[in-house]
Protein backbone atom coordinates (compact mmCIF):
# COMPACT_ATOMS: atom_id res chain seq x y z
CA UNK A 1 0.00 0.00 0.00
CA UNK A 2 1.43 3.69 -0.40
CA UNK A 3 2.72 5.30 2.34
CA UNK A 4 1.60 8.56 1.61
CA UNK A 5 -2.07 7.97 0.27
CA UNK A 6 -2.22 6.39 4.11
CA UNK A 7 -0.87 9.26 5.81
CA UNK A 8 -3.04 12.00 3.50
CA UNK A 9 -6.00 9.96 4.89
CA UNK A 10 -4.90 9.68 8.39
CA UNK A 11 -4.79 13.71 8.31
CA UNK A 12 -7.92 13.93 7.63
CA UNK A 13 -10.15 15.85 10.27
CA UNK A 14 -13.89 14.18 10.22
CA UNK A 15 -15.44 17.69 10.17
CA UNK A 16 -19.02 17.71 11.77
CA UNK A 17 -19.61 19.77 8.78
CA UNK A 18 -17.27 18.38 5.91
CA UNK A 19 -16.27 21.26 3.52
CA UNK A 20 -14.62 19.13 1.27
CA UNK A 21 -18.24 17.33 0.56
CA UNK A 22 -19.67 20.40 0.07
CA UNK A 23 -17.15 20.92 -3.01
CA UNK A 24 -18.00 17.83 -4.68
CA UNK A 25 -19.95 18.52 -7.79
CA UNK A 26 -21.06 14.91 -7.48
CA UNK A 27 -21.29 14.91 -3.23
CA UNK A 28 -18.90 12.49 -2.75
CA UNK A 29 -18.82 11.11 0.80
CA UNK A 30 -15.62 12.02 1.08
CA UNK A 31 -15.26 11.80 4.84
CA UNK A 32 -17.16 8.09 5.05
CA UNK A 33 -14.60 6.84 2.51
CA UNK A 34 -11.47 7.80 3.69
CA UNK A 35 -12.82 6.35 7.20
CA UNK A 36 -13.19 3.11 5.71
CA UNK A 37 -9.97 2.93 3.76
CA UNK A 38 -7.75 4.15 7.29
CA UNK A 39 -9.64 1.50 8.97
CA UNK A 40 -9.20 -0.99 6.26
CA UNK A 41 -12.27 -1.40 4.71
CA UNK A 42 -10.58 -1.26 0.76
CA UNK A 43 -13.14 -3.15 -1.10
CA UNK A 44 -16.12 -1.11 1.19
CA UNK A 45 -14.76 2.38 0.20
CA UNK A 46 -14.14 1.34 -3.88
CA UNK A 47 -17.65 0.11 -3.27
CA UNK A 48 -19.23 3.28 -2.60
CA UNK A 49 -17.09 5.60 -4.80
CA UNK A 50 -18.09 3.44 -7.49
CA UNK A 51 -22.00 3.38 -6.68
CA UNK A 52 -21.84 7.16 -6.20
CA UNK A 53 -19.69 7.49 -9.64
CA UNK A 54 -18.66 4.50 -11.89
CA UNK A 55 -16.33 6.75 -13.72
CA UNK A 56 -14.43 8.02 -9.88
CA UNK A 57 -11.07 6.52 -11.03
CA UNK A 58 -10.93 8.59 -14.45
CA UNK A 59 -12.48 11.95 -11.95
CA UNK A 60 -9.80 11.62 -9.65
CA UNK A 61 -6.92 12.03 -12.33
CA UNK A 62 -8.95 15.11 -14.34
CA UNK A 63 -11.26 16.69 -11.63
CA UNK A 64 -10.17 19.78 -11.06
CA UNK A 65 -9.86 18.90 -6.86
CA UNK A 66 -7.72 22.57 -5.93
CA UNK A 67 -11.09 24.19 -6.95
CA UNK A 68 -13.47 21.59 -5.40
CA UNK A 69 -12.83 19.23 -1.86
CA UNK A 70 -9.01 20.41 -1.80
CA UNK A 71 -10.01 23.36 -2.28
CA UNK A 72 -12.75 23.57 0.38
CA UNK A 73 -10.67 20.89 2.81
CA UNK A 74 -10.61 23.18 5.90
CA UNK A 75 -6.74 22.29 6.49
CA UNK A 76 -6.20 24.50 3.25
CA UNK A 77 -6.74 27.62 5.03
CA UNK A 78 -3.28 27.24 7.17
CA UNK A 79 -1.40 24.32 5.00
CA UNK A 80 -1.98 22.16 2.69
CA UNK A 81 -5.53 20.02 2.63
CA UNK A 82 -6.08 16.33 2.39
CA UNK A 83 -5.14 15.48 -1.25
CA UNK A 84 -8.37 13.39 -1.30
CA UNK A 85 -7.33 12.99 -5.51
CA UNK A 86 -4.18 10.66 -4.91
CA UNK A 87 -7.19 8.81 -1.98
CA UNK A 88 -9.32 8.41 -4.65
CA UNK A 89 -7.61 7.09 -7.22
CA UNK A 90 -5.61 4.64 -5.18
CA UNK A 91 -9.31 3.47 -3.52
CA UNK A 92 -11.19 3.17 -7.25
CA UNK A 93 -8.01 2.13 -8.93
CA UNK A 94 -7.93 -1.30 -7.14
CA UNK A 95 -11.10 -1.53 -6.44
CA UNK A 96 -11.63 -1.84 -10.57
CA UNK A 97 -8.95 -4.43 -10.30
CA UNK A 98 -11.16 -6.51 -8.72
CA UNK A 99 -14.55 -5.45 -10.18
CA UNK A 100 -16.01 -8.23 -12.75
CA UNK A 101 -18.99 -6.11 -14.26
CA UNK A 102 -22.22 -8.22 -15.36
CA UNK A 103 -23.49 -6.63 -18.54
CA UNK A 104 -26.15 -7.78 -21.05
CA UNK A 105 -26.07 -7.78 -24.77
CA UNK A 106 -27.76 -4.78 -26.64
CA UNK A 107 -30.95 -6.01 -27.85
CA UNK A 108 -29.26 -6.60 -31.66
CA UNK A 109 -26.63 -8.16 -30.52
CA UNK A 110 -29.01 -10.98 -29.19
CA UNK A 111 -30.84 -11.98 -32.18
CA UNK A 112 -26.93 -12.14 -33.79
CA UNK A 113 -25.84 -14.36 -31.25
CA UNK A 114 -28.77 -16.74 -30.96
CA UNK A 115 -28.59 -17.03 -34.67
CA UNK A 116 -24.71 -17.83 -34.65
CA UNK A 117 -25.54 -20.01 -32.18
CA UNK A 118 -27.91 -21.91 -33.93
CA UNK A 119 -25.55 -21.54 -37.07
CA UNK A 120 -22.91 -23.70 -35.57
CA UNK A 121 -25.61 -26.05 -33.93
CA UNK A 122 -26.76 -26.81 -37.14
CA UNK A 123 -25.52 -28.75 -40.15
CA UNK A 124 -25.43 -26.03 -42.46
CA UNK A 125 -23.27 -24.62 -40.75
CA UNK A 126 -21.19 -22.42 -43.50
CA UNK A 127 -24.50 -21.23 -44.99
CA UNK A 128 -26.13 -17.90 -43.87
CA UNK A 129 -29.66 -17.53 -44.03
CA UNK A 130 -31.22 -14.88 -46.20
CA UNK A 131 -33.71 -14.16 -43.19
CA UNK A 132 -30.97 -13.20 -40.94
CA UNK A 133 -29.37 -9.65 -40.89
CA UNK A 134 -27.02 -8.17 -39.18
Amino acid sequence: MAIHVVNEARRCLHCKKPMCREGCPISTNIPEAIELFRTGHKEEAGEMLYENNPLSVICSLVCDHEKQCEGHCVLGRKGAPVHFSSIENYISDAYLDHLEPEMEPKKDQRAWLSSAAALQASPSAYCWPAAVTM
